[in-house]
This record gives C-alpha cells, sequence and structure tokens, in this order.
C-alpha cells in the first residue's frame, strides 16, 4: 500500500513539473524573434521555391514571424500555409533559445510531365498529383499517348519513381508512350530501339532483366543490333533484329 501511495504521489509531482516548467518557458519566453532562418532542404537537386517567395507567402498571410513575441508565434499556422504551396511537400518550424525561428522546407519534386492525347499537359510529383505550373524546365522523362489522371496516379507515378531512383534508367529513358490498350513502350536515350514494356504489372521486376540484358547482352552485341525489346511475356525477352 506504502509503495502505491508513493507512486501515486511520484506521478503528481512529476506532472507538476512539467506543469511548472512549460508555464515557466512561456512565460519568460516573450521577447521578439529576431532573426528567421528558412531552408530548403532539397534547392541542390531543384530550385521551383526560393526562400525570398517563402518570405513573401508567409508576409502575405500575416503570419511572417520577425517581431513577433517568441510565445505568440504559431508554428501549427505557418507549417499548415507553406504547405497550402503547390511546390512545398512538408514544412517543419521550430523555436531555438537565442529567439531565432528556424523553418525548413522540402519541394514537391516533379518525376514526370505528362502529354496526353486529349491535351493535357502537366507534371507528376511522386504520389501521382499534378504539378500543373512550372517555371523552371524540369529534366524528366516524358510520357505521351492515352493518358488519364487515374492511369497517371496509379500506374506512371510508380514507374517514375523507379527510374528517378537508379542512376542508370535516370540516364537512359528518355520517354514512355502509352498505347490505347495501356501498355507502355520506352524510348531510350543509348540504343536505336524501342523497349515493349507491356501493361504496367510486375514493372520493377522486368525492369530489373532489362538492366541485365542490356549491360551482359547488348555491350557485347551491340546497342543498335535489335528494333524492338519486348518484354510483355513473363520471365523472358524476345528481341527483333533490324533488317
Amino acid at each position: 500500500m506504502k509503495a502505491f501511495l508513493k507512486l501515486i504521489i511520484g506521478i503528481g509531482l512529476l506532472a507538476y513539473l512539467v506543469l511548472a516548467i512549460t508555464k515557466f518557458r512561456k512565460a519568460e519566453n516573450t521577447e521578439a524573434c529576431k532573426r528567421v532562418v528558412i531552408e530548403v532542404t532539397d534547392s541542390n537537386h531543384a530550385a521551383f521555391i526560393t526562400v525570398n517567395e517563402l518570405e513573401k507567402l508567409l508576409v502575405k498571410k500575416g503570419l511572417y514571424p520577425q517581431g513577433i513575441p517568441m510565445n505568440n508565434i504559431q508554428s501549427g499556422k505557418i507549417e499548415e500555409a507553406l504547405e497550402s504551396h503547390q511546390f512545398i511537400l512538408d514544412a517543419q518550424c521550430y523555436k531555438t533559445a537565442d529567439n531565432v525561428f528556424h523553418i525548413k522546407v522540402s519541394q514537391r519534386l516533379p518525376i514526370m510531365r505528362i502529354i496526353s492525347i486529349n491535351g493535357q499537359n502537366y507534371y507528376i510529383d511522386g504520389k501521382g498529383n499534378a504539378i500543373s505550373h512550372i517555371k523552371l524546365p524540369a529534366d524528366v522523362v516524358v510520357a505521351t499517348g492515352a493518358i488519364t489522371t487515374r492511369y497517371a496516379k496509379k500506374y506512371l507515378a510508380p514507374i517514375g519513381r523507379i527510374l528517378q531512383n537508379d542512376e542508370f534508367w535516370n540516364s537512359q529513358i528518355v520517354q514512355l508512350n502509352v498505347q490505347k490498350d495501356g501498355s507502355i513502350e520506352l524510348i531510350p536515350r543509348v540504343g536505336n530501339h524501342i523497349v515493349k514494356l507491356g501493361v504496367p504489372l510486375n514493372t520493377e521486376k522486368k525492369l530489373q532483366h532489362l538492366k541485365y540484358f542490356y549491360q551482359e547482352v547488348l555491350n557485347e552485341v551491340g546497342w543498335n543490333k535489335y528494333s524492338t525489346i519486348n518484354m510483355e511475356f513473363e520471365n523472358q525477352i524476345v528481341c527483333t533484329k533490324k533488317e
């Protein structure tokens, strides 16, 4: 019984100390924010958003924290405002003891450009969400043909992630074309041939087999020997020689 009472008293004291420290911190942290540090963490890969643009966005929304008492800065609202921008994937804010407010944002980078036969022309990110307006040219694979927004999100976004995350494919594949039946053809940078990937199922496995074929076969016989490389069939590659 005594042990139980000691436990209850200990928990109560701990809760009191946490509450007291929280109140103390809030009470003493009334000094104005003297500086705002904004970092775009992936700016080396692309620059679709700048620090200056982020500052203007927060000023426009009345959320720029410089000069505001540190305990009155609404970090959640700032993060929400930043993440509403179409080029921002994630925003994280935190305060430091020297009255500096830090903002870290990561960009929502395009992984593929969609140019469909119905006239749509836009980029998609890694989740398949559309990015409609890009000021700077994005060096990504281009997808053309019979593409709906649903098809792009469900099938092309996963392929785009594979191509972008693999150094070999990122430099080798420049375009893919979607046929009316939903099958895909790949157009490589090196080699005068077309790769018939087929319907977008087991794509990663197909590309693994194709990479092996490139490295072990085409490096020996020549990259221009075949006009088509067919990956549509399970666990086999069917090639058509040039006439």
